[in-house]
């Protein structure tokens, strides 16, 4: 399987196909950059200068995950699913497939060539709603692809 199933995605509103993060982990993500800037800052306004520059370090390092985060999200466009690593043309994918364990499931893409690529993993209601808009955008390409080569 390429790539990790990501938690804090979920699929956002509108007609097309985005998996953007969640509200509850951009919240949460934040939060630890502000607390470790304002520690930092505690920090170096208390004089405990080496303690202060490693928290301000560290507040750097969650502003650089959240901007890594906010860009690692999978994205509908044309008659491609795109990632910021990975582009898959809808002609390459075979199917969407979903896997259940208890209350959680998983959504991943197979290619035709036999490679998997995971894409989420989350609550079943909204990891099936996930599949099934995938699977009726990858639909909807391949019918406009065969329109448009006739």
């Amino acid at each position: 399987m390429r790539g990790a199933f990501r938690r804090d995605l979920a699929l956002a509103p509108g007609p097309g196909f985005h998996l953007a993060r969640r509200r509850s982990a951009r919240v949460v993500s934040l939060l630890l950059a502000l607390a470790a800037i304002g520690w930092g800052i505690y920090d170096l306004v208390a004089g405990f200068r080496v303690i202060g520059v490693a928290t301000a370090a560290l507040a750097v390092a969650f502003v650089i995950q959240i901007v890594q985060a906010e860009l690692s999200t999978w994205r509908f466009e044309g008659t491609e699913l795109r990632s910021r690593r990975l582009r898959l043309r809808a002609r390459d994918i075979d199917g969407v497939h979903v896997a259940f364990a208890g209350p959680r499931a998983r959504v991943w893409v197979e290619l035709r060539d036999g490679q998997e690529v995971a894409l989420a993993e989350g609550a079943e209601r909204d990891i099936r709603a996930i599949a099934d808009r995938l699977s009726g955008m990858i639909q909807l390409a391949s019918m406009t692809r065969g329109r448009s080569l006739n």
